[in-house]
């Protein structure tokens, strides 16, 4: 999720104390009341109005759902709501400020609604499927979590789920941060949909016949535990005693692991281990990032999606300094036609795209460093965990994201594979076509187990050179691209 004025709406939160009384030197007062304000107006939801949700900052507006607001506030506040003529009703009063959160964000009974999954009852789900259809789903041990050193799993479906095949590969991931759960479930509910549909639905078996999906559920596991015990539901990072005294689980440590990617990493997120965007103390220091980046550079994945919440918007790499991203027209086609597929809850249109920023994120780091289109997808709108009534149609409307998706690994584009002339050993070779790409990325690559490569392209003539060190560079100045599918490209390359 990108960047947002966290002191912004820090400073119009003081301003309201201070109008209210508060003093300069006096400590604010406590937040106490939990209200709802039914029917708020647009002009309010804005990033200067009195409503305004962040998505990060839970010290006020706690959730902005439908046009409610649900709101921390003092008895002057909402004093001052009234006098103003905002209805509002008051949820619960309580001294107890991790109550009042689990009201706000659980609801009623002030725990997570079954309809969100644990990570154990995910790891029992994905067992019994690969029980009942054990050539469709096979489980993978990526990494494990920085605190806890729970295992990190990877679920690879395809129709020979056991062995890893030449085919184009793609990833759906979620949970890089803990309280954005519906990517979790969209990716669980994925996982059904592909192990049950595979032999009765066509496009599921066509997909599992030419392509092997991957799917991590959740990245952040430790902090993923947090919010579904009920233990704090505001948990964002990942667990690690920043300060070294010996406690972890105390709001706001850990790191954020989406800001922890080595991409222009000192340019994203903060420095300040208290904020919630701190990026940790060095690019991957985290292993849940390291789980994740050798996964990705051992798979080198086609397209890939990491799932968050909130905005019904996909980020695409990138915007950087006014550039967009070398295969930009490509990506926008794809991120454009994933959202132009995906409703909005309210009903009233589509998922918008937009280019993120170049730094210490997913998508920054899977493009430029390996060549890898990865799209962040923000679903849902107005909170972190969703009332269960609306989880369903969400999960629903992204998987139908994830057939607009799916359609783009078929390309057009090259297939290359490069191997040794003189033995047919796969070689992990540099794919690189210099009218398209530049300093910011790095060379594309081959994998090391079929010295492959899967590129998409615009259909036409691509000068292409490709290298290996030890061997006679091959430069290829028109290899053609059909309008559909993928183009093979079969090099053999001689020693020196």
């Amino acid at each position: 999720m990108p960047s947002v004025d966290i002191r912004g709406l820090m400073r119009r939160v003081t301003a309201l104390v201070l109008a209210l009384g508060g003093g300069a030197a006096a400590e604010p007062p406590a937040r106490t009341l939990l209200l709802e304000i039914p029917n708020v107006p647009a002009a309010e939801q804005t990033s200067t109005g009195r409503f305004y949700y962040d998505g990060y900052s839970f010290e006020r507006v706690i959730r902005m759902l439908r046009d409610t607001a649900v709101i921390r506030a003092t008895p002057a506040e909402m004093a001052e709501l009234k006098q103003a003529g905002y209805p509002l009703r008051v949820v619960l009063e309580t001294t107890d400020e991790m109550r009042l959160y689990r009201r706000a964000i659980y609801g009623p009974a002030l725990q997570l609604s079954p309809v969100y999954h644990r990570y154990d009852q995910i790891t029992a789900l994905a067992a019994a499927l690969a029980v009942a259809h054990p050539q469709l789903i096979s489980r993978l041990q990526i990494g494990e979590t920085q605190h806890h050193r729970r295992p990190i799993y990877a679920y690879r479906v395809s129709n020979r789920a056991a062995v890893r095949q030449d085919r184009p590969r793609v990833m759906f991931n979620g949970a890089h941060h803990s309280d954005e759960l519906l990517g979790t479930e969209i990716v669980v509910a994925l996982m059904g949909k592909l192990v049950n549909g595979y032999g009765r639905d066509a496009e599921v078996t066509r997909w599992l016949d030419t392509l092997e999906i991957y799917l991590v559920p959740v990245v952040n596991v430790d902090g993923h535990d947090m919010v579904t015990s009920g233990r704090d539901p505001r948990w964002r990072k990942n667990l690690r005693d920043v300060n070294g005294d010996g406690v972890v689980g105390q709001f706001h440590e850990g790191v954020n692991l989406n800001r922890n990617y080595d991409f222009n990493w000192i340019m994203g997120g903060s420095p300040d281990p208290a904020k919630i965007g701190y990026r940790g103390s060095y690019p991957f220091s985290e292993s849940e990032n390291r789980a994740m980046r050798d996964f990705a550079a051992d798979n080198l994945f086609v397209l890939s999606v990491s799932y968050h919440s909130s905005g019904e918007v996909i980020f695409y790499p990138w915007s950087w300094g006014g550039m967009a991203a070398p295969d930009d027209a490509i990506i926008k086609r794809i991120a454009g036609e994933i959202a132009a597929s995906i409703p909005r809850t309210d009903g009233t249109g589509r998922y918008d795209i937009a280019p993120g920023g170049a730094s210490s994120q997913s998508y920054a780091w899977l493009y430029g460093h390996l060549g890898i289109i990865d799209l962040i997808i923000e679903t849902g709108k107005g909170a972190h965990v969703f009332p269960p009534e609306e989880v369903p149609g969400i999960v629903a409307a992204n998987l139908q994201g994830v057939s607009a998706l799916l359609g783009h690994t078929n390309g057009p584009g090259l297939a290359v594979k490069v191997t040794d002339a003189a033995t047919g050993a796969p070689l992990v070779a540099q794919v690189w076509l210099p009218q398209i790409e530049n300093e910011t990325v790095d060379r594309r690559t081959t994998d090391a187990e079929f010295g492959r490569r899967w590129r998409l392209l615009e259909p036409g003539s691509h000068y292409v050179i490709i290298s290996c060190p030890g061997y006679r560079t091959v430069v290829l100045p028109k290899a053609e691209v059909g309008p559909a599918g993928w183009t093979p490209l079969e090099i053999r390359l001689e020693r020196e």
